[in-house]
């Protein structure tokens, strides 16, 4: 810092002039420079934007604090400092991912998250390694090796009338998870619906329901149009506010709730696990997870074929025609019909 004295139509004045800091590169451990990390997003002392970090992010940030302990032992080392992560780690980590029998998704979820941490640490001038950045250090499959299961609205329909027996928590799962299959939106929102998330919208004077959400991964507001009474009913069995149920405790039972409702088809999946691909034939009921919700509202709505990409999009919140898609969920078979339905539609329309 330092000063200089001006003079200016005859009035004397100091500037002061504080010359920026530069960021000093350090080398430091990465797991040391995680931990640190992890702390500031838990008390508020980093933030994402100006916002609280997820409650989901730090979740899966902490994922890489448990598991990279266990990739240093394999791989005989120690401590590994930012400037010590070259393409060979990148590899070896890739390997290590694929000898604990990892699903592809899985794995390269993890290295996406590694080149965030490494990201962000050269930004802080915790390191100054750029490797994470080449077109080598890849992060995302080049291809989903299967699409994810959704519900058809018959099968919605039979989940929303299976006879749960009073069970308690049953009940509160199904109706969550019904909730997410009638708005689309992320567990972390679905699971939080209330009636003061509801409100009116009037068209030509009459007047409809939906949902104003702000998403927590995202913070973007999402308007729903609530376009029957199901969710609304939802909410108002439970005195206005979804009732508590945490993540594990819905993909643990509502695989049991699907099995009762008789979602009990045969699905064949492919996928890449430990670097193999593998054919698998599964109940359809073992696939349903909190995710799934969100997959059948968005599947379910483009395979009406009433509403563009574009409106769903609005709805379900995704930023880009990329990540939508990995939502929509139709097999072959059900990409076959909407051809065939879109195509005498159109035919029917311009013979009229």
């Amino acid at each position: 810092m330092f000063h200089i004295l001006k003079n200016f139509l005859g009035i004397s004045f100091e500037l002061t002039i504080v010359r920026k800091k530069q960021k000093k590169n350090r080398d430091e451990v990465f797991l040391s420079y995680l931990e640190t990390r992890i702390a500031d997003m838990e008390k508020n002392a980093l933030l994402n934007r100006g916002r609280s970090y997820a409650r989901e992010s730090v979740c899966n940030y902490r994922k890489i604090l448990r598991i990279w302990p266990e990739f240093e032992r394999a791989a005989g080392v120690s401590g590994l400092r930012f400037s010590q992560i070259t393409m060979d780690v990148y590899s070896g980590f890739m390997e290590w991912c694929d000898s604990r029998n990892y699903m592809e998704s899985t794995k390269y979820h993890y290295i996406a998250l590694v080149k965030a941490i490494m990201n962000s640490a050269l930004e802080d001038g915790a390191s100054c390694n750029t490797i994470q950045n080449s077109r080598s250090f890849v992060t995302r499959c080049s291809a989903p090796i299967y699409k994810k299961v959704y519900l058809g609205r018959e099968e919605i329909s039979r989940l929303a009338a299976v006879d749960l027996n009073g069970d308690p928590l049953l009940t509160k799962v199904r109706d969550v998870f019904l909730a997410g299959c009638y708005c689309g939106q992320r567990f972390s929102d679905y699971s939080s619906l209330s009636l003061d998330d509801v409100e009116t919208i009037s068209i030509e004077g009459e007047e409809f329901k939906a949902l104003r959400k702000i998403q927590k991964k995202t913070g973007k507001t999402v308007i729903i149009p609530m376009l029957d009474d199901s969710l609304l009913n939802i909410i108002r069995r439970w005195g206005g506010k979804m009732p508590k149920v945490s993540i594990s405790a819905l993909n643990t039972n509502i695989k049991t709730v699907c099995r009762m409702a008789g979602i009990d088809t045969r699905v064949t999946v492919y996928s890449n696990r430990g670097g193999r691909r593998v054919k698998e034939s599964r109940y359809k009921y073992e696939l349903v997870s909190s995710h799934t919700a969100r997959r059948s509202y968005i599947t379910n709505l483009y395979m009406d074929g009433r509403l563009s990409t574009e409106q769903i999009r609005s709805i379900s919140g995704h930023s880009s025609e990329e990540s939508f898609k990995r939502y929509l969920c139709q097999n072959q078979e059900d990409e076959a019909k909407e051809i065939i339905r879109r195509y005498i539609g159109k035919r029917g329309c311009s013979s009229r």
